[in-house]
């Protein structure tokens, strides 16, 4: 079985690091496949890997862009080069190149849906291959309910995250030569990745920090990821006068290092289908706060693996981060049992499983 996983580009995000992770549980499993994309920034870890990565010129966020119907023909030629069993979609974009290349060659392709759309082509255009995985119960609902897809093609696969690569806890001379090595004191440390967007939320997170400061002005705040919202939440943190509280860090691979720091993870999204960075941050024993919101609410019970907070709550949020870090026994409770959580329901090795199962049952 060869699988071709076909997106946008590689740069850090979150379709990317999907799609990363994944191939590497599929590989480990002995699923033979590549990768395209336009390339980027991550494009180094496939190297790292050995996952081969053929180039598209497909980088464009408009649907009906020449680049589609290009990269479309791109695809055809590797689908039939490479031996390729089924094409592995994970763009609106990309899925426009991968259906006209599953037509083309008569190879089948599957899609995961990552998060909430509007209708525009996908009205007109049916690109949501032959089976559509949903990351989350949200998301099933939504491209039921919302997207018109029938229910007999969506599948639900929940995404996962290698639970054993987030779980083991510095010791405390190792955790403070990492808070060393970032430039952070001896104060708790908030913080939240993700790509810096406003649909990512991050600037209920800086608000926020203004009424945790006036109660523990030795907080920081840590905020890993590069976005068109940088430099808005820095004039932000000007305004409010926390500037010095509040740290920058560019997006990297290796998240576990700055999860390992943190006390409490903030995760306050307007908008989000499930989300790999809180998964993450669970399976580090983090405390987590997090937006009320789509598959987030898959993930998290409140009080018992996590806080929830409504959409854009700056006064919730900011209370939500107080209380865990006055209560020391609630913090660690809540930490161990979104570790326990994620062991359970959300393993990448259980999301390989059955996405090699969907394949299997694709292509026949």
């Amino acid at each position: 079985m060869k699988v071709l996983q076909v997106t946008t580009h590689f740069n850090v995000g979150g379709i990317t690091n999907y799609i990363f992770t994944l191939s590497r549980a599929l590989k480990a499993k002995g699923c033979d496949l590549l990768v395209a994309s336009s390339g980027g920034d991550f494009k180094a870890e496939l190297d790292r890997y050995g996952i081969p990565h053929r180039q598209l010129d497909i980088k464009t966020k408009f649907e009906f862009s020449p680049k589609v119907f290009t990269a479309a023909f791109r695809l055809a030629r590797i689908v039939k080069d490479e031996g390729v069993d089924v094409i592995h979609a994970h763009t609106r974009v990309s899925q426009v190149s991968g259906i006209l290349a599953s037509k083309m060659t008569g190879v089948p392709m599957v899609t995961t849906c990552h998060g909430y759309f509007r209708k525009r082509l996908r009205g007109i255009v049916d690109t949501w291959g032959v089976k559509v995985i949903a990351i989350s119960d949200a998301v099933k609902a939504h491209l039921i309910d919302d997207l018109g897809v029938s229910a007999s093609r969506v599948a639900l696969i929940y995404s996962g995250v290698d639970a054993g690569a987030f779980s083991t806890d510095l010791p405390a001379d190792s955790l403070g030569e990492a808070r060393r090595r970032l430039g952070l004191g001896d104060g708790p440390v908030i913080g939240t990745i993700g790509r810096l967007s406003s649909v990512k939320g991050q600037k209920f997170f800086v608000s926020a920090m203004k009424a945790v400061l006036a109660k523990r002005p030795d907080a920081q705040a840590v905020i890993l990821g590069n976005g068109e919202e940088e430099a808005p939440l820095k004039r932000l943190a000007e305004s409010l006068g926390i500037a010095g509280s509040v740290r920058f860090f560019d997006s990297c691979p290796d998240t576990h290092r700055f999860l390992s720091v943190m006390d409490v993870f903030v995760f306050p999204s307007v908008k989000e289908g499930l989300g790999i960075a809180l998964l993450e941050a669970l399976a580090s024993g983090k405390a987590c706060v997090a937006s009320r919101i789509g598959g987030i609410v898959d993930i998290i019970s409140d009080g018992e693996t996590g806080l929830l907070v409504g959409v854009g709550d700056v006064e919730g949020i900011g209370g939500a981060i107080l209380r865990l870090l006055d209560d020391d026994g609630l913090r660690k409770k809540i930490g161990s049992r979104g570790r326990v959580l994620v062991r359970e329901r959300f393993t990448l090795d259980s999301m390989a499983a059955q996405m090699i199962g969907l394949y299997e049952k694709v292509a026949v």
